[in-house]
C-alpha cells in the first residue's frame, strides 16, 4: 500500500494551510465530485443551443472560458458524431486556464509584423493546442503544435484535424530541434510532462507511481526542456509555463529557475482577470487551481516574459530530405508536394512561412512534421483523391468542391464505424461529402450500387453500444 505521508508533507509545503487542506480532503474522497466539461469549437457551431439540443438543457457556463459549459452527467461521446466532427472538446475545466491569458496572447502576436508565431511545445491530445487555435482565430499566426513522444501523436493529428484551422503545423520532435528556431515564436506554451498529482482522482496508476524521485525528476526534466527551447521564443516573447500537479518542486520553484538563470520576468495576471475564478490560489511565482476549490482536477500555470536576447532565425533554406512543399500558382491558400502529389491547405497570409518552417525544421529530423495545414487530397491521373481531413476542415477558402450529403445520426455512426453506406438515388457517382448537423464528416465513393467507406481505420468507432 502506498504511504501518502510524504504527499501530504510535500502539499503543505507547497501550498497554503487551508488550500492543502481542502486538496487533501478531496483526493481522500471528500464531497467534491469530478465534473464533465465541453468547448466549443467556434469554427463550426456558436453559442449553448448546440450542446442543449444534443444534451438537455442542464448545463451551466465555465465563468472563465468563453465558449465552455459544464454538463450534468457524463454522456456517451464517442456515440455523437458531432465530437467526431471537431463541434466541441472533452476537456477538464481547470485546462482551459489560456483563457486567463488569451489577451497577453494575442496581444504578443498581433504586434509581429510577419503575423505571429506560437508554439504549443508538449502538446498531445491537443486540448490546449485547439484553445489556442480558438484563441487566435481571429488573426492568421502560424501555430506550431508539437508532441515529442511518437504513439502520443496521432491523438494530436486526429485532434487537430477536427478542429479544422488550416494555419497549424503538428510536429514530433524534441525540444532542442525546435529551439533551432532561435526568435520565431511570440508565444510558446509549454505543459510540461510531470508528476500528474492531479490526475490521481481519475488513475490509480498515477497514486501508485508517484514518489518524492518521480516529482524530483520530473522537475529536472522540466528545466532540460525549457532550457532546450529557450532560444526559440523571442526577446520579449512570452513563456506560458504549466502542469497538472502540485508540488513546488515542479512549479514555483522552476518559473523561479526559469526567471532568475535563464532571463525573465515574472508577469502577474491583472485582479478582474482573476476574479473571474472563484478560489484560484494566487502563489508568489504563478496560480494553481486546486480540486475542491474550483471544479476540476487542478493545474498550475505562470507567465513570464522573456529578457534575454535571441537572433532571429532564418529559415530560407533547403534540403532534398526534407518536408517541402510548394505555392500552387493561380490558387489561394494551395501547397503541392511534388515528390508524393500531395495537395495541402494552408493559411494563405502565413502559409508562406509554415512552409520554410517545415523545411527548416525537418532538415534534422526528416519525419519530424506530421501534419502542415489541412491536407486536401493526392493527385491520382489528373483528379485529387480528397482526404478524410478535408471533411473537417474548417477553412473559409478550400479546393476543389465536392458533392455533399447530409445525413442522419444512425448513418453517420455507421460511416464513423466503418459499415457500408446505402448511396441515395440523388446522389452523383464519385466522391461525395457526409455531412452531420451541417458539420463535415468524412467522405464516401459513390460506386453507383454501392459505397467505399473512406473513414480513416484507426479513427472508427470500436463500440457502438
Amino acid at each position: 500500500m502506498t504511504d501518502h505521508r510524504p504527499f501530504e508533507a510535500l502539499m503543505r509545503e507547497s501550498l497554503p494551510e487551508s488550500a492543502a487542506e481542502v486538496l487533501l480532503d478531496t483526493l481522500g474522497g471528500g464531497s467534491s465530485s469530478a465534473t464533465v466539461s465541453v468547448r466549443l469549437n467556434p469554427f463550426k457551431v456558436s453559442g449553448p443551443g448546440f450542446l442543449k439540443d444534443s444534451f438537455g438543457e442542464d448545463i451551466r457556463p465555465v465563468p472563465w472560458c468563453t465558449d465552455a459549459f459544464f454538463l450534468s452527467g457524463r454522456p456517451n461521446f464517442t456515440l455523437d458524431p458531432a465530437f467526431h466532427a471537431g463541434a466541441y472538446y472533452v476537456q477538464d475545466s481547470s485546462s482551459m486556464f489560456p483563457a486567463l491569458v488569451s489577451g497577453l496572447i494575442a496581444e504578443a502576436v498581433k504586434d509581429n509584423p510577419d503575423g505571429g508565431a506560437v508554439l504549443d511545445l508538449c502538446a498531445s491530445p491537443g486540448g490546449k493546442s485547439t484553445h489556442l487555435i480558438s484563441i487566435l482565430k481571429d488573426f492568421s499566426p502560424v501555430i506550431v503544435c508539437n508532441e515529442a513522444v511518437g504513439k502520443r501523436v496521432p491523438p494530436l493529428t486526429d485532434n487537430i484535424a477536427k478542429w479544422g484551422a488550416p494555419n497549424v503545423i503538428v510536429t514530433g520532435t524534441s525540444a532542442a530541434n525546435l529551439g533551432r528556431a532561435e526568435g520565431f515564436f511570440d508565444v510558446i506554451l509549454a505543459d510540461v510532462p510531470c508528476s500528474g498529482e492531479g490526475m490521481w482522482r481519475k488513475s490509480e496508476d498515477a497514486v501508485e507511481q508517484w514518489s518524492l524521485k518521480t516529482v524530483q525528476d520530473c522537475a529536472t526534466l522540466q528545466r532540460s526542456i525549457i532550457k532546450d527551447i529557450w532560444p526559440a521564443l523571442r526577446e520579449g516573447g512570452l513563456l506560458i509555463y504549466s502542469t497538472c500537479t502540485y508540488n513546488h518542486f515542479e512549479n514555483q520553484d522552476n518559473v523561479r529557475y526559469i526567471a532568475e538563470e535563464l532571463g525573465a520576468d515574472y508577469v502577474p495576471l491583472k485582479e478582474d482577470v482573476l476574479s473571474m475564478v472563484n478560489g484560484l490560489v494566487r502563489l508568489p511565482w504563478g496560480y494553481q487551481f486546486v480540486a475542491g476549490l474550483v471544479p476540476g482536477e487542478g493545474q498550475f500555470f505562470a507567465v513570464l516574459r522573456k529578457i534575454s536576447a535571441s537572433r532571429p532565425v532564418n529559415l530560407k533554406r533547403r534540403s532534398k530530405d526534407a518536408f517541402t512543399i510548394d505555392p500552387v500558382k493561380g490558387s489561394q491558400g494551395l501547397f503541392l508536394n511534388k515528390k508524393s502529389e500531395e495537395l495541402y491547405l494552408l493559411e494563405p497570409y502565413s502559409g508562406a512561412r509554415m512552409a520554410d518552417l517545415c523545411v527548416f525544421l525537418s532538415e534534422k529530423s526528416p519525419s519530424c512534421i506530421k501534419m502542415a495545414g489541412c491536407k486536401v487530397g493526392q493527385i491520382k491521373a489528373g483528379k485529387v483523391v480528397p482526404d478524410a481531413d478535408l471533411a473537417l476542415s474548417a477553412a473559409k477558402v478550400s479546393a476543389p468542391e465536392f458533392f455533399c450529403a447530409e445525413i442522419d445520426r444512425e448513418t453517420a455512426v455507421k460511416f464513423l464505424s466503418r459499415e457500408n453506406i446505402t448511396p441515395q438515388p440523388d446522389w452523383p457517382r464519385g466522391y461525395i461529402l457526409l455531412r452531420y448537423q451541417s458539420l463535415g464528416l468524412g467522405f464516401v465513393n459513390n460506386l453507383g450500387n454501392r459505397t467505399n467507406n473512406l473513414h480513416p481505420l484507426m479513427r472508427r468507432i470500436l463500440k457502438v453500444r
